[in-house]
C-alpha cells in the first residue's frame, strides 16, 4: 500500500471509568471499520469520544459518558505512533496529554514522559493543536487565523455528526467565521501555501519601502537641482582640503598670538560650577559610551539569535530529510559492509539491521523523531520569543542615543558659556582670525553634509534597484504559486465532483435528481453546498447529499497526494433524518468498494444501525453488535 502524508490512523481506544475500570477497549485497522449496533446502544457516544480524543472541543456527553474518567486513543501520525490522553469534563477547551510512543510503551513509562498541552496556546505555551500540526507536517499558518485554526476545527470537516445542521457543509459551531472555513478548506485541500504568503508579506514590505526610499531619492535631486550644488564628489573633495589648509595657516597665526591675550581670574563660586559641569559632562560621556557598548553587545546577540534559530530550523528540515534517507536506504538490498568491501552475513530477522545486527522498531524510531521534531520546534519558538525582547531591547538603546547626545551637547555648551565669559579679550585681528575660522569650519560641513547626500543619492540608487529587482521577482513568484494553487484546486474540485456524482449515482433511484446531477458546488466560505444549484431535497436526500460530497473529499485525498486530508474519516450520520435501511446499506456497499479499490493506506470509522447484510460480521466490523444489553460502555455500575 501506499503512503501518502499528511496520515492519521486510529489503533487503539480505551475509555476508562470513574473508578478507574474500561469501559471500552477496541482496536482499529487500516481501511473500512464499522461500529454496529440498535439505536441507543451508544455508537455516537464512541464516534464522540474518538472526536474528542482526537482534539475535537465536546462537552455535550450522555450520563452514561460522564462516568467515564478519561478516553486514551493509540494513533499513528506519518507512521509515527502517539498515544492521547483526555479527561471527560462538562467545560470546553480542555487540554490534551502526548506520549510521543505505543500504548504499551505509555503505560510503563513516569508522568515525566507525559507532555501535557493546553487547548489555546500562549506566548509561553504551544497548544496540542500547535503539536499535533508539527507531527502532520503542515505548514506555518500565518495572519489573523494562525489562533483560530486548531484540531477541533480541521476535524469538523473530518468529522461526519448528526447533531450538525443539514445544509452545514462542516460540523456545525456556532463561534466560527468564513475565514476559518476557508482557511481550513485550503489547508485541507492542498492549496494553503504559508511560502506564498510570506512572498505578498514580503512585497508590501518592500513595496512600502520603494516609496519611502524614493520621496527621499526625489527630494534629495530636486533640492540640488534647484539650488545648482555641486555634485562632483571630487571637486567638493578639493574644496574641503583647500579649506583645512586655510584653518591650519590660521590656527598657526592664533597660536602665535596667544601670548597677547590676557586672562581675568575666574571666582570660587563659577569654579566650582564648572567642576559641577565637568563631571555631569563626564557621566554622560561615560554613559553614552555603554550605550553604544550595550548596541553593540545587542546587534550581536541579534545576529547570534538569528543564527540560532536558522540552524534550529535546518535541523528540523533535517529529521525529515534523514527519515526519508532511512526509507530510501531500507529499499536498497545492501550485499557488502561499506567500510571493509566485504560480503554482509545474512540476518536472521528481517527487522534487524543488515550492518549492525541490531532490531529495528521501526514504530519507535518514527515516534522518536516526532517527539525531536517537538522539542526542536519548542526550541524555535522560545527563541523566537527571546529574539523579540532582544530586538525590543536593541530598539530602546538605539532610541537613547539621540537625547544623550544632545544632553552632552547642552552640558558642554553651559561649560562654554561660563568659560567664555571670563576668556581674555583679544585684539580685532585674531577676533577676525577667530571669526574667519568659524567661517570655514561652517563651510567645510555644509561640503561634507554635500558629500553625505550625494553618497545618499548613490545609496538610494542602488537600494531601489535591488527593491525593484525583489518586487518583480516576488510578483513572478506569486504569480507562479497562485497559478499552482489554482490547478491544484481545479483538480481536487474535479475529483470531488467526480467521485460525489459516482456515489450519487450508486443510489436507489429514491432521488431522480441524483441519477441526472452534472454540477456540485462547494461554499466554505458560507458552509453549504449545492447540486446543479439546488439543495432543497427532501432531509434524507439532503443528508445522503451532504454525507456523499463529505466522503468524495476524502477519497479525493486518497487520488491526490497534495491534499492535506489525513486519509481519515469518522462518520456518524448515514442513518440521520429518516434515511431507509435498503438506502443505508447501498451508501455502506459503495463507500466499501471504493474504499477497497484504493492502493493508498486510509482508515474510514463509520457507525450504523443498518449494518448491511454482506459487510455485517466480516473483519471490517469493530466489536458486538451492541444492543440494550450489551451497550458500548461496560463496567458502569461500580
Amino acid at each position: 500500500m501506499i503512503q501518502y502524508n499528511p496520515s492519521l490512523k486510529l489503533n487503539k481506544l480505551l475509555i476508562f471509568t470513574n473508578d478507574g475500570k474500561i469501559a471500552y477497549n477496541q482496536s482499529f485497522h487500516d481501511g473500512v471499520n464499522i461500529i454496529r449496533g440498535h439505536n441507543s446502544s451508544g455508537k455516537s457516544t464512541i464516534a464522540n469520544f474518538i472526536f474528542y480524543v482526537l482534539g475535537g472541543d465536546f462537552n455535550k456527553w450522555t450520563a452514561k459518558a460522564f462516568r467515564c474518567k478519561e478516553v486514551i486513543a493509540e494513533i499513528e501520525i506519518n507512521s509515527a505512533k502517539i498515544t492521547l490522553k483526555r479527561s471527560i469534563s462538562d467545560r470546553g477547551m480542555q487540554p490534551m496529554s502526548l506520549f510521543w510512543g505505543n500504548y504499551e510503551e505509555s503505560k510503563i513509562a513516569g508522568s515525566e514522559n507525559w507532555e501535557i498541552y493546553p487547548y489555546k496556546r500562549s506566548e509561553t505555551k504551544k497548544s496540542f493543536s500547535n503539536a499535533l500540526f508539527v507531527a502532520l507536517g503542515f505548514p506555518e499558518l500565518r495572519g489573523d487565523v494562525d489562533s483560530n485554526i486548531t484540531m477541533h476545527q480541521i476535524l469538523r470537516l473530518i468529522y461526519i455528526d448528526q447533531k450538525s445542521l443539514t445544509g452545514d457543509l462542516l460540523l456545525t459551531d456556532n463561534f466560527d467565521s468564513s475565514i476559518t472555513r476557508t482557511t481550513v478548506a485550503d489547508l485541507m485541500l492542498g492549496v494553503y501555501d504559508d511560502s506564498l504568503y510570506a512572498d505578498k508579506l514580503s512585497l508590501r514590505e518592500n513595496a512600502k519601502t520603494f516609496e519611502i526610499s524614493n520621496k527621499q531619492f526625489e527630494g534629495i535631486q530636486k533640492i540640488f537641482s534647484s539650488t545648482g550644488a555641486e555634485t562632483d564628489f571630487n571637486v567638493i573633495n578639493a574644496s574641503i582640503a583647500h579649506n583645512l589648509e586655510e584653518l591650519r595657516r590660521i590656527e598657526d597665526v592664533i597660536n602665535k598670538d596667544e601670548d597677547e591675550n590676557y586672562s581675568v581670574e575666574i571666582d570660587k563660586v563659577e569654579k566650582d560650577n564648572i567642576e559641577i559641569l565637568k563631571k555631569e559632562l563626564l557621566a554622560e560621556k561615560r554613559n553614552y559610551s555603554e550605550i553604544l557598548e550595550q548596541i553593540e553587545y545587542y546587534e550581536y546577540e541579534v545576529l547570534d539569535s538569528n543564527e540560532f534559530i536558522l540552524s534550529l530550523q535546518k535541523r528540523n528540515e533535517a529529521i525529515d530529510e534523514s527519515l526519508v534517507t532511512r526509507e530510501l536506504l531500507g529499499v536498497i538490498d545492501i550485499t557488502h559492509c561499506p567500510h571493509c568491501l566485504n560480503v554482509l552475513t545474512s540476518v536472521e530477522n528481517e527487522d534487524d539491521c543488515k550492518l549492525c545486527k541490531q532490531r529495528l522498531p521501526e514504530d519507535t524510531i518514527k515516534s522518536h523523531h516526532k517527539k525531536m521534531q517537538q522539542e526542536l520546534d519548542n526550541q524555535i519558538r522560545e527563541s523566537k520569543m527571546l529574539l523579540k525582547d532582544k530586538e525590543s531591547t536593541l530598539q530602546q538603546l538605539k532610541s537613547e542615543v539621540p537625547s544623550s547626545v544632545n544632553k552632552i551637547r547642552s552640558i558642554q555648551n553651559e561649560v562654554d558659556e561660563l568659560l567664555n565669559h571670563y576668556k581674555s579679550k583679544r585684539n580685532r585681528n585674531l577676533d577676525s582670525l577667530i571669526e574667519k575660522k568659524g567661517e570655514l569650519k561652517s563651510k567645510n560641513q555644509f561640503l561634507i553634509q554635500q558629500q553625505k547626500a550625494i553618497t545618499q543619492i548613490d545609496v538610494l540608487k542602488k537600494e531601489l534597484k535591488i527593491l525593484t529587482d525583489n518586487i518583480n521577482n516576488l510578483k513572478a513568484s506569486i504569480n507562479t504559486k497562485e497559478n499552482a494553487q489554482k490547478t491544484k484546486l481545479l483538480q481536487a474540485y474535479h475529483d470531488i465532483q467526480s467521485f460525489t456524482l459516482k456515489i450519487l449515482k450508486s443510489d436507489l433511484g429514491r432521488q431522480r435528481e441524483f441519477s441526472n446531477a452534472r454540477k456540485v458546488e462547494l461554499d466554505f466560505a458560507r458552509n453549504t453546498y449545492s447540486l446543479d444549484g439546488q439543495n432543497n431535497f427532501s432531509e434524507s436526500s439532503n443528508v445522503y447529499l451532504k454525507n456523499s460530497i463529505r466522503f468524495a473529499i476524502f477519497f479525493a485525498s486518497l487520488k491526490h497526494p497534495f491534499l492535506r486530508f489525513p486519509r481519515f474519516i469518522l462518520c456518524d450520520n448515514i442513518e440521520d433524518k429518516g434515511m431507509q435501511a435498503d438506502r443505508s446499506k447501498s451508501f455502506q456497499r459503495e463507500i466499501v468498494r471504493l474504499s477497497q479499490d484504493s492502493n493508498v493506506q486510509h482508515q474510514i470509522i463509520l457507525t450504523t444501525s443498518m449494518v448491511d447484510e454482506e459487510l455485517n460480521m466480516t473483519n471490517l466490523c469493530v466489536g458486538d453488535f451492541y444492543n440494550e444489553d450489551n451497550k458500548t460502555l461496560q463496567n458502569l455500575d461500580g
